[in-house]
């Protein structure tokens, strides 16, 4: 809780700021006009209303699962993926120096059914981050037409790759990504997912990758669905092989390249438990940022402390501010809670957390900044039990 002195400073510094409700106005009003068109016509792909006896084929699916110690995920998500409707499927799962007898699970539903075959990395070569090398390593084993890049705790519902390929097949397109049904247990955990989603959304907009003339692109490790020729014209994972954040970059390579994609919703169709609590995800959050930061701490805190404020302002102003002050934060306020809903309606996340949104924004910048401090300090960045120096990411960039 802010102190007595620091809400009258609130009170007495906004009056004097005659530029800031302004400044904040125009600031949410470009983001607001930037993100509501194509948020609002973001496609949503729901179940059939029944089965069919016997389902198109547009080409072999070759699903690429890598895992590194899933014992506890890993066989759920093929057995969700060997009940798919799809005619024409094959499940790649690599595993990735596991200990924890991952490989074991593989080999035995591999021996039980000829759809998916066991790939086992023993060694992780230099200029590659592992799971990278895993997914590499199952796409030149892969046989199919497509390439179903997913994470191996993923599960899938049983008409999932056949209403993905239905819908790719009908709007042409070379790459779709699938926002899942996100399952999170605790409070605070599903306020920093929130938040994670919502900044996504506002600032990465993967909703206007269909858009050719926008730098805007998408992509889920969840769900990459990319075609065969597609992924080898981007480069392969080889384009991105030190690449922390690979879903990203592979949809914007992929965009890049004037390829087709699109970004969907579909909440029947995948789920997943991105992180089991709070601590899990501050833990899996270490990897992330720095790399859209050109791995600059400076440059990430800089960005974090913007967006506090640009997050803050309106809340605080439309309380403190007087006169027309606060009907602009008021304003500032509509607009945010607008898109807030829209993307929780989307992601079916609580819609009340709107309410504490600048609490929500201090523990995504808390997640951020720690994160750097951490890359900082160990001189690199440890993912999946092994570290990755931070001179050998920024030759990735």
């Amino acid at each position: 809780m802010l102190s007595n002195f620091a809400w009258s400073w609130l009170a007495h510094a906004l009056p004097r700021a005659a530029w800031l409700p302004v400044l904040c106005a125009v600031v949410w009003t470009a983001i607001f006009l930037r993100t509501i068109p194509d948020l609002v016509r973001t496609p949503r792909l729901v179940p059939r209303d029944a089965a069919r006896a016997s389902p198109p084929s547009y080409g072999r699916v070759s699903v690429v699962v890598a895992a590194r110690d899933e014992r506890a995920h890993i066989e759920t998500t093929l057995e969700s993926l060997l009940r798919q409707t799809y005619p024409d499927l094959e499940i790649v799962a690599v595993d990735d120096r596991s200990t924890d007898g991952t490989g074991e699970v593989m080999d035995r539903m591999a021996a039980r059914d000829p759809r998916v075959v066991a790939v086992h990395i023993q060694e992780l070569p230099r200029g590659w981050l592992g799971k990278n090398h895993a997914l590499y390593s199952g796409a030149m084993r892969a046989t199919g037409d497509w390439l179903l890049f997913a994470d191996a705790d993923v599960r899938f519902y049983p008409d999932a790759v056949e209403r993905a390929m239905a819908y790719v097949h009908a709007h042409r397109l070379h790459h779709l990504t699938v926002a899942p049904r996100l399952i999170a247990s605790g409070y605070a955990l599903k306020l920093l997912t929130a938040m994670y989603i919502f900044n996504y959304v506002l600032f990465k907009r993967p909703q206007s990758a269909y858009r050719r003339r926008t730098r805007a692109h998408a992509g889920i490790g969840a769900f990459n669905l990319v075609s065969r020729e597609a992924y080898e014209r981007i480069g392969t994972h080889r384009a991105i092989s030190l690449r922390p954040d690979d879903d990203l970059h592979l949809g914007k390579l992929i965009k890049q390249h004037g390829f087709r994609q699109r970004f969907v919703v579909a909440q029947d169709m995948i789920e997943i438990e991105w992180y089991p609590s709070f601590r899990a995800m501050l833990v899996g959050m270490e990897k992330a940022p720095l790399p859209a930061f050109h791995y600059s701490a400076a440059l990430l805190t800089a960005a974090m402390v913007l967006m506090m404020a640009l997050y803050t302002t309106p809340f605080a102003g439309a309380v403190f501010g007087p006169g027309w002050y606060r009907l602009v934060y008021l304003y500032c306020l509509v607009l945010m809670g607008i898109l807030y809903e829209l993307h929780a309606v989307f992601l079916r996340l609580p819609k009340h957390q709107f309410l504490i949104l600048p609490l929500g924004m201090l523990l995504y910048s808390y997640a951020f900044i720690r994160s750097a401090v951490l890359a900082v300090r160990r001189g690199g960045l440890v993912w999946r039990d092994t570290f990755y120096t931070l001179r050998e990411l920024r030759r990735g960039l």
